[in-house]
């Protein structure tokens, strides 16, 4: 069995779990964007009790803010009414040799961008390997 044919055998499991596109509801209900690696091992959704309709999540390598990431928070604000922005990295990445000082520059292109309407909220956090939050803060080295 391939990996695509097991993730499909799975649907079945979740049954009436699915959740169905309702177009009344595509803006998230927390307001809330969140920029995250795509690490497979951080379950983001389990990460911040998350359901179904709660928060945009966009995943890349790092979780870094590249121009992708920027036209996507762009569209999540300005399309879906997002005003937040949580950045996520975490320890022992294979794309980030230093995600502390990533997320810094990542936060500080954030709260100075032009491209975005909304740069108010941007709090940045590091996932530890034993499955802390670690709030990272551009002023400050660490919290």
């Amino acid at each position: 069995m391939t990996g695509v044919e097991h993730l499909l055998s799975g649907r079945h499991h979740v049954g009436t779990a699915l959740t169905p596109l309702d177009p009344e509801k595509r803006r998230p209900r927390t307001r809330v964007a969140i920029v995250a690696c795509m690490d497979a091992r951080l379950a983001i959704e389990t990460m911040f009790g998350l359901r179904a309709g709660d928060a945009h999540v966009i995943r890349n390598a790092g979780g870094c803010v590249t121009s992708d990431t920027l036209r996507s928070l762009r569209l999540s604000q300005i399309r879906g009414g997002t005003r937040e922005i949580v950045l996520v990295h975490h320890e022992d990445c294979a794309a980030l040799s230093d995600p502390d000082a990533d997320l810094r520059e990542c936060l500080d292109l954030l709260r100075t961008s032009k491209e975005l309407p909304h740069t108010d909220v941007v709090r940045g956090f590091v996932y530890t390997r034993g499955g802390a939050l670690r709030e990272i803060r551009p002023d400050r080295r660490a919290e």
